[in-house]
């Protein structure tokens, strides 16, 4: 077997499915809510479900994105009322993020739906639960070693 073909073949996979996740994204659901959510915005909360009380800071370390992308997506969901941000006695970064109860049904539902939606994908492509998790595990495998060797740096190797 040709690994750097395979590796570079499954990064070339990666940025496709980042292509496909940045199409999905500009097509918003209601999960329930007044308001539409885009998938970014649902995923979000759905980070701060799993964290409550994070700060802003973590979140943005949880999401790989930068602090002003990061206070954009957080004023966005507290616009619609989704989130609540304490104070931080002035410092953003020190603002603690909780769902309000909107928040926490938008965020099961969002849940559920992700759940029934994959669900369906994988039946009809008939994977089975074994290659699902030979996929998970080489996945996560990628991602431990990105984050250990290029998260968080500057320049390249």
């Amino acid at each position: 077997m040709n690994y750097p073909k395979e590796f570079d073949e499954l990064v070339d996979s990666f940025y496709e499915i980042e292509r496909i996740l940045n199409a999905l994204e500009k097509k918003p659901r209601t999960y329930g809510a007044e308001n539409l959510l885009y998938s970014g915005e649902a995923h979000t909360l759905k980070i701060i479900a799993e964290n409550e009380g994070l700060t802003q800071k973590a979140l943005s370390e949880l999401m790989y994105r930068t602090k002003g992308a990061t206070s954009i997506m957080v004023d966005k969901l507290v616009k619609k009322g989704l989130i609540i941000k304490s104070s931080g006695r002035g410092d953003q970064r020190k603002n603690t993020l909780c769902l309000t109860e909107e928040g926490k049904t938008v965020n099961k539902n969002h849940l559920k739906y992700d759940e029934d939606w994959i669900a369906s994908w994988f039946h009809s492509m008939e994977i089975s639960p074994e290659q699902l998790a030979t996929t998970n595990e080489v996945i996560k495998k990628c991602i431990e070693y990105y984050k250990k060797n290029f998260i968080g740096q500057n320049s390249c190797p």
